[in-house]
């Protein structure tokens, strides 16, 4: 079983000390007990729970809505509303802040545990995705090869330092351009802009990298002879995601 500290926020009293004892039953720590939105998102950054449950109708001028949506812009805590009410409009509101769960009122054991065990389980699969990217990202940042990755459209989602030294572009100016404009390599000989990588590849029906020798003009104008690895980027399903591209300097031929 999965556990963790959990802040309530219910601006009941009566209900605040039934879910804590529910809670406390079924194995899992309080953090604390809020009464308000403005409570709540004070107690978040003071206590760093792993689940907040909260109520949708609180008293005050913060509802709970509003304080998951600030909780939620600071931190990946997860968050699952308590509400008495299921109308179209409230859910529609919670889901913008990415809610974890709904749990009506009157809460019953049962069902809160379920609810409590699903929403950490997703939060620590998000965690780890976030920490392997994390990793994937600093790996290939410090590689001496330079990366660019684009999605299938060809709009650029990635360039790693060796890759902005090469082209002139840093990866925030470089985000969500057309790759073939911020990867520009030509053949020897021809001036004109190449076709995009992903085209090339599938046309090719090439899923294994193609390799080869390119004039590579940096967003400044100048040339530098490079050898490039691209290949496109599969799903599961084998469908394409995009292309990745990685080239490096090598002398003149």
């Amino acid at each position: 079983m999965l556990t963790g500290k959990i802040l309530v926020v219910e601006d009941e009293c009566v209900n605040a000390v039934m879910i804590e004892h529910q809670l406390k039953k079924l194995g899992y720590a309080i953090a604390g007990i809020a009464s308000s939105g403005e409570e709540a998102v004070e107690l978040v950054e003071k206590l760093k729970p792993d689940l907040v449950l909260m109520d949708i109708n609180l008293s005050g001028d913060m509802d709970g809505v509003q304080a998951a949506g600030m909780i939620r812009g600071k931190t990946a805590v997860p968050i699952i509303y308590l509400t008495s009410a299921s109308d179209e409009r409230t859910i529609d509101r919670a889901l913008t802040t990415e809610a974890h769960g709904f749990i009506l009122k009157p809460v019953h054991e049962r069902e809160l545990h379920s609810a409590l065990q699903m929403a950490l389980y997703k939060s620590w699969m998000e965690a780890s995705v976030r920490e392997e990217r994390l990793w994937l990202s600093s790996t290939l940042r410090c590689v001496t090869d330079a990366v660019i990755a684009a999605d299938a459209s060809g709009a650029v989602k990635f360039a790693n330092r060796a890759a902005e030294r090469l082209t002139g572009w840093t990866e925030t100016a470089a985000l969500g351009r057309d790759l073939d404009e911020v990867y520009e390599a030509r053949e020897f000989g021809q001036n004109a802009r190449p076709e995009f990588l992903t085209e090339q590849l599938m046309r090719a029906d090439q899923t294994p990298a193609i390799a080869s020798r390119k004039r590579l003009v940096a967003r400044h104008g100048t040339e530098t002879i490079i050898e490039q690895n691209a290949s496109l980027i599969m799903s599961e399903d084998c469908k394409i995601k995009g292309v990745v591209v990685v080239f490096r300097p090598v002398p003149p031929p």
